[in-house]
């Protein structure tokens, strides 16, 4: 029988202290995105200026009304730990529960963290504060048990963060993947995080023969299962201005985090007033005039009726 933890409704929780978070024009009709840049090896670029980034929406230019660089903001960091049954193997506890003590070694002190765990439900374990030994001693108590409803617990997680304003935030995600029992579509999970400016972060934890960077990787066609799972953990975090990972050692667990925290320390906020138009998906593009840079952002948006 799993261990009972302490359910916390995180989107409940009071808000936050006034002036730590970015606060943009509260007007209906104003687009906000997040957006990192990175260089050609992948390592954040902190000091674009607003004149140096480019805005399309469905093709055409949009001009930047807002911008903050996100100097001096504290990030906050959903951990959303799978707690079902298909991450009963110690190999992959121990390894989810590293990767998680990896993120929090490398954010910042002033960051805030919050910790979630599925498996069929969502369910909140430690709200979010600077407290780093509270987010490990949830981690100790969660027990793998039950089916996985990844999907929902995605949606929900991407909500409960959208709740403690603007600033630097991000879902990490420690799963192997394969969800078995959401009610929500992988879409309708993506649109939520899209929607939300919520960029989401996948650590997928998988065998070495699963990992296409291991020496013993099946292959593609061979993956089965764990490769069509992370494959979608990757289209997640592609199209909310995340990225994906997918490990079978300390290393790319090591990797991971710090690529993690790197770019939560250095998001960009962009934002624009939405141009009058029909109430449907419209496809954003950001990028930046400096060379050998380029931006990462969610893939557009629908704007409010």
């Amino acid at each position: 029988m799993r261990k009972t933890v302490v359910a916390l409704a995180l989107a409940a929780l009071p808000a936050p202290v006034s002036g730590q978070v970015l606060t943009f024009s509260a007007r209906s009709d104003l687009v906000v995105f997040s957006a990192t840049a990175v260089d050609g090896k992948g390592r954040p670029v902190m000091d674009l200026r607003r004149e140096e980034f480019r805005v399309l929406e469905d093709g055409r230019p949009q001009p930047i009304a807002h911008f903050h660089q996100g100097r001096g903001l504290p990030a906050r960091v959903l951990l959303l730990v799978d707690a079902s049954g298909s991450m009963n193997d110690a190999w992959k506890v121990a390894s989810a529960r590293r990767a998680a003590d990896m993120v929090l070694d490398a954010l910042g002190a002033e960051d805030q963290v919050a910790l979630a765990g599925f498996d069929s439900r969502y369910w909140g374990i430690a709200a979010f504060s600077r407290d780093r030994e509270a987010v490990r001693r949830g981690l100790a108590a969660v027990t793998p048990f039950g089916s996985t409803a990844l999907h929902d617990a995605l949606d929900k997680a991407a909500h409960d963060i959208a709740t403690w304003g603007e600033g630097r935030r991000a879902v990490v995600v420690l799963t192997d993947g394969v969800d078995t029992s959401s009610q929500k579509t992988a879409d309708e999970a993506i649109a939520q995080s899209r929607a939300l400016d919520v960029p989401i972060y996948a650590v997928s934890v998988v065998s070495p023969l699963d990992d296409p960077r291991s020496q013993e990787f099946l292959g593609d066609k061979k993956a089965g299962e764990a490769g069509v799972a992370a494959e979608l953990l990757a289209r997640y975090a592609a199209l909310s201005g995340g990225l994906a990972f997918r490990v079978s050692e300390l290393s790319g667990l090591q990797l991971a985090a710090n690529r993690i925290a790197n770019e939560l320390k250095h998001q960009y906020r962009l934002g624009w007033e939405a141009p009058q138009g029909p109430t449907r998906f419209r496809r954003v593009a950001v990028t930046t005039t400096r060379r050998g840079v380029s931006v990462r952002t969610r893939s557009g948006y629908t704007p409010r009726s």
